[in-house]
């Protein structure tokens, strides 16, 4: 933040530059071509021959921005399609060593959950893995405790799901978590997917992870639901 005139500005953490040599670096293909970029003082608008990216800072919508190691959170959406939900997203951390992970590539999030075992916030890690893998245009959101889905959601009805849970085990770790994923079906009928997850650390090893549907096809109440926008 810099003062100018008795006036405070906030600076972003990241550039503008920054987030395009990202993006060209890791989201475009090798035939798309930047066609314009638009800047703007909270990021980007970014077009090519192929498709159209919105991209900025956005560490208050991330648990994991939180952790000391973490300067920034810059997401990208596709902004050029239609979609009932959640458009495609590409994320980075911004790292305060001057690296950053580029959070849609599996093996980079595989070494991220390493740092599980030296006490980065679980939620922060299992927010990345419902939002990024694999991509789904459904609303998804991590339940950290039992009645995360009655309070997320506004239906006293919904059932109870599994906490968070972190564990260390004699060969490494176990975080154990759930999520829901809310999608619209042909005819305009809210419902709710839940599942369960499982990540594992083993000792000096990076994450690997696996999650399970327990419940498909739950029908919601749109009248009564939480989540006022799936966009």
């Amino acid at each position: 933040m810099t003062r100018a005139a008795g006036v405070y500005t906030v600076v972003p953490v990241t550039t503008n530059e920054t987030i395009v040599e990202l993006l060209k670096r890791y989201v475009l293909q090798d035939a798309e071509q930047v066609v314009r970029i638009k800047n703007w003082p909270d990021g980007i608008a970014l077009t090519t021959n192929l498709r159209h990216l919105v991209a900025g800072p956005e560490a208050a919508d991330w648990s994991i921005s939180a952790e000391a190691w973490v300067d920034d959170v810059v997401i990208a959406i596709r902004d050029d399609l239609l979609v009932e939900g959640q458009p495609e997203r590409f994320g980075f951390l911004m790292l305060a060593d001057g690296t950053h992970v580029y959070v849609n590539d599996p093996a980079a999030v595989a070494e991220l959950g390493r740092r599980l075992v030296n006490g980065m916030d679980p939620v922060g890690y299992a927010q990345i893995l419902v939002a990024f893998h694999p991509y789904s245009s459904a609303y998804r959101t991590v339940l950290a405790e039992s009645d995360g889905l009655r309070r997320v959601l506004g239906q006293p009805e919904l059932p109870d799901v599994e906490p968070i849970r972190l564990e260390r085990t004699p060969d490494g770790l176990t975080l154990m978590f759930s999520s829901f994923a809310r999608y619209v079906a042909p005819g305009g009928l809210a419902l709710l997917d839940l599942f369960e997850w499982r990540v594992t650390v083993p000792a000096g090893k990076p994450a690997g992870w696996s999650s399970r549907a327990t419940a498909t096809g739950l029908p919601l109440d749109s009248r009564r639901d939480g989540v006022q926008s799936t966009g």
